[in-house]
């Protein structure tokens, strides 16, 4: 299959530093229990390398407002091109983008896609400015600042995934004082980048539980430092993923003591499929022809933790045992320009922002297919 081959060729970009959707909570696929204990294994590391990846970067509900289009490519008159770039990250949430590969669905609307794969999504935009990408995956928050700041004009091509229950914690040792939400007032949290994502949720669910966002001070830790830190006492509660908090109780007695994506940031959307207005405005048909092949994935993925669990070694250094058990975010099937709204307007609230975002207008027709 040609999408096979593809898959094999993925080229690395490295730097010289550093379902049909589904509203919670879900069906029992997208919340395995019987995680294995972890000590810090090949496996645990491996997954653990996947999460901090997905931060890098740093299903769904069908409610929302779409456009009419073509409904294929070919009806349309045939696509603009045949072969794309599309740059990704070695992470979970792009699942669907190596689904849709493995499974043959873009060879179906008469697309090749390579991925490139980048560690970062920042690292991708200058590679998608100028034309040596196609498209890119990769954070809202990044692509929304890029987008404020005039380094490109952004088109949202689809919807990539959203935080699922309790996929992410707010994590405190067993000895540590922290006992609730309101004891994290005046507390150091890591994040893996600073003004992103993590934050950005964080602050939302703390306001819901009456701790002040402001009194929370965020300190940028590598990931591989974190339960270093944790330990020494540099940070006082751990923002941590999958399966990182399994790990985390099993192996230190940790305790859970806010999911950041609960109350106003459930299934807060984390990342998608972007690209430059004027490439959109120069290949309509293969947006829409990669658009249909992401939403079939997401289609596909519903109750089918297999078809995901298959592709994760092929591109995260996530192993098959740990793919078979973490906790997936939500792939999503349709675009919403509702959701992805929140984002916007909360990062213009945190004034990360210089003004407002139209969503909507930076997001493509919905196809069908």
């Amino acid at each position: 299959m040609t999408g096979n081959l593809v898959l094999r060729s993925i080229s690395v970009v490295r730097q010289a530093h550093s379902p049909r959707e589904q509203k919670p909570p879900g069906p029992p696929w997208l919340h395995p229990k019987g995680v294995p204990d972890m000590r810090l294994g090949r496996s645990a590391r491996a997954a653990i390398i996947g999460f901090a990846l997905t931060l890098g970067v740093a299903a769904c509900s069908s409610a929302g407002t779409t456009t009419a289009a073509p409904p294929s490519a070919a009806a349309a008159g045939g696509l603009e091109k045949t072969q794309i770039k599309v740059a990704t990250l070695p992470a979970i949430d792009s699942a669907a983008l190596y689904v849709a590969i493995d499974q043959g669905l873009f060879e179906k609307e008469g697309l090749e896609v390579t991925p490139q794969v980048v560690q970062a999504a920042p690292e991708a935009i200058p590679m998608l400015v100028k034309g040596e990408i196609d498209a890119m995956f990769g954070n809202y928050v990044s692509m929304f600042a890029a987008h404020d700041k005039q380094a490109l004009k952004l088109r949202i091509l689809a919807e990539g995934s959203r935080a699922a229950p309790d996929s992410l914690s707010i994590m405190a040792l067993p000895d540590s004082p922290i006992r609730t939400p309101k004891d994290l007032e005046g507390k150091t949290i890591n994040v893996n980048v600073l003004r992103n994502f993590q934050e950005l949720a964080l602050a939302q669910v703390l306001k819901a539980n009456n701790v002040d966002p402001a009194s929370i001070k965020y300190v940028q830790v590598t990931f591989q430092n974190i339960m270093p830190s944790w330990k020494g006492g540099q940070i006082d509660a751990a923002y941590l993923g999958e399966p990182q908090v399994t790990a985390a109780i099993s192996t230190m007695g940790a305790r859970k003591i806010l999911d950041p994506a609960s109350g106003p940031a459930a299934e807060f959307p984390i990342s998608g499929y972007v690209s430059t207005q004027e490439w959109y405005d120069e290949n309509p048909k293969v947006a829409a022809a990669f658009q249909r092949a992401i939403h079939n994935a997401a289609k596909l993925m519903e109750n089918n933790r297999e078809v995901v669990a298959k592709v994760l070694p092929n591109f995260t250094q996530i192993d098959a045992a740990t793919a078979a058990t973490v906790t997936f975010p939500y792939f999503s099937s349709s675009d919403n320009p509702v959701r992805l709204q929140r984002v916007a307007d909360w990062m213009l609230e945190a004034k990360w922002l210089s003004k407002a975002i139209d969503v909507k207008s930076l997001m493509s027709p919905t196809t069908s297919g």
